[in-house]
């Protein structure tokens, strides 16, 4: 470990979730295992069976969902250290991003998470709209073309030298430079991160209340059906203002009344053209030729 930066722009720490503390993604969770755990932990044995591990690997999906959340699952399992890179907070910051790639290397085995790929290579043209004109999520600003290029040469710099499992994370992948998705030696393999059914929701909501104190009549599968939409942070969000509520009536536990009190507080993320755009992209994507 060398140093760590304080979230500002990126930071490295040894990382502190399991995939316990994950609650949803099940097929992402599985898909991560076999393309980062497994190549770390059996890395002669992939060799001697003639598979290659993937270059980098493009997480994409709706904000909240966990998508910072499960590199970070990653190193833990294998024993690597985390490298968080904010790709917002890299905007304009050139030096910094070629700094946050030297440290990663520097490292004896290290997961790097790039967040924000779609801020920092966005595709000319792109549009973010979703059905009548729904804009929501669309970053305010980009990087310009030179910041662009500097990521690209540091990934390729980092695949030529091996030393380093990148991943990254994006928004929407339609939106995307395509010299980053579509360049075998860069990004390779995608893991899509649907929005969260009821199932994912309940093992969401199952995390947040187990975190606090509550009343034992709560309805995991009733909150489950009644919070289509939310994402992680939703629920996050519900559980902190059904814990006002109980407060505010002088009690020290959260009861279901509480929960279901706070939906009125919570607006969604996701609206149903968004929920429905995202299944659409997945369908539409390009199939890709892979190297495992």
């Amino acid at each position: 470990m060398h140093r760590r930066l304080e979230k500002i722009f990126y930071e490295i720490r040894r990382p502190r979730l399991t995939w316990d503390d994950i609650g949803g993604c099940a097929e992402a969770k599985k898909a991560l295992k076999e393309m980062v755990c497994l190549p770390i932990r059996k890395r002669e044995e992939m060799a001697a069976m003639g598979l290659v591990p993937p270059a980098g690997i493009l997480m994409w999906g709706p904000l909240g969902a966990g998508m910072t959340m499960l590199p970070e699952a990653c190193a833990g399992e294998v024993g690597a250290t985390f490298v968080y890179v904010s790709g917002q907070e890299m905007l304009g910051k050139q030096g910094e991003l070629r700094e946050a790639f030297r440290e990663a290397e520097a490292e004896d085995l290290a997961i790097l998470y790039i967040s924000d790929i779609d801020w920092l290579a966005p595709r000319a043209g792109a549009g973010y709209g979703w059905d009548a004109g729904n804009e929501r999520g669309k970053p305010p600003t980009f990087a310009d073309r030179g910041l662009t290029e500097t990521l690209i040469r540091e990934i390729d710099a980092l695949q030529e030298r091996g030393r380093v499992t990148l991943l990254g994370g994006c928004y929407r992948i339609d939106v995307v430079d395509q010299a980053v998705i579509k360049e075998k030696s860069r990004f390779n393999r995608k893991v899509f991160l649907p929005p969260p059914d009821a199932g994912a929701r309940r093992e969401i909501l199952a995390i947040y209340t187990g975190k606090v104190p509550v009343n034992g009549s709560i309805d995991l599968g009733e909150l489950a059906g009644r919070t289509e939409g939310y994402v992680g942070w939703d629920i996050e969000n519900l559980v902190k203002k059904a814990g006002l509520v109980a407060l505010e009536d002088d009690r020290k536990e959260i009861r279901q009344a509480d929960l279901i009190a706070a939906l009125g507080s919570i607006r969604p993320w996701l609206t149903p053209d968004m929920t429905a755009g995202y299944h659409r992209l997945y369908e539409e994507d390009c199939p890709h030729h892979y190297h495992f």
